[in-house]
């Protein structure tokens, strides 16, 4: 089974990633893939050539706030840079889902309905929170008001992205809530096609509806 895991910036898509690792999903991180591949000697040398040596650390890495204020001001930087990474980050987490095809799988894709990927999946799930939320773990990671809005705009709009979900997991209150949902999620999850689930899952996750919950590992 393949399951496409997105959500808005700071809504909590990697904590979603990890919980279902927890419990026994084999998970994919597209942005680790991304950051492995900004290591290798031939992306360096394209990233020197384009960007110059100002987005590189003293110890010759890649400075990711450096090349973050170049490419989210710059519609066309950033372009250039998914055009540079993403058919090989594709290419390896295709390969990795193929290699282990018996496998329940989770890849977290934050553009995935921007790139058209979600026809990869059998369906997707979108992790969403409050939109004073968003703004406060943005606000956390020491992004300015001119961060974040930058940002924001590199990507759809959250509501249009829990539109296109199969599935919205709503990640407010403590990480034990979302991971419930998760757990609750994973335990009515069909082995086959049609993938439908209780209403509750959709669009919003009401605090107080969930389905039961069984306990955790």
């Amino acid at each position: 089974m393949r399951i496409a895991l997105t959500g808005g910036i700071a809504c909590g898509k990697s904590t979603a990633a990890s919980f279902f690792g927890k419990h026994g999903c084999r998970v994919i991180s597209t942005d680790a893939l991304a950051r492995e591949l900004m290591e290798s000697p031939p992306i360096i040398e394209h990233l020197r050539e384009r960007f110059g040596a100002g987005i590189f650390g003293a110890d010759g890495s890649v400075s990711r706030h450096d090349l973050g204020e170049i490419i989210f001001a710059d519609k066309r930087e950033r372009l250039w840079l998914e055009n540079l990474l993403h058919p090989a980050i594709n290419a390896r987490w295709i390969a990795q889902v193929d290699a282990g095809e018996n496998e329940c799988w989770v890849v977290e894709i934050p553009l995935l309905f921007e790139k058209k990927l979600e026809t990869h999946f059998d369906f997707s799930i979108c992790v969403h929170c409050a939109d004073s939320t968003q703004m406060s773990r943005m606000a956390a990671r020491g992004l300015d008001a001119r961060e974040v809005e930058c940002r924001l705009r590199a990507q759809w709009s959250l509501e249009e992205k829990m539109h296109r979900a199969t599935v919205c997991l709503f990640n407010e209150g403590t990480p034990l809530f979302l991971e419930q949902q998760i757990c609750a999620l994973l335990a009515c999850l069909p082995q086959t096609p049609p993938f439908t689930f209780p209403s509750t899952f959709y669009k919003a996750c009401p605090l107080t509806k969930l389905p039961p919950t069984p306990p955790l590992a």
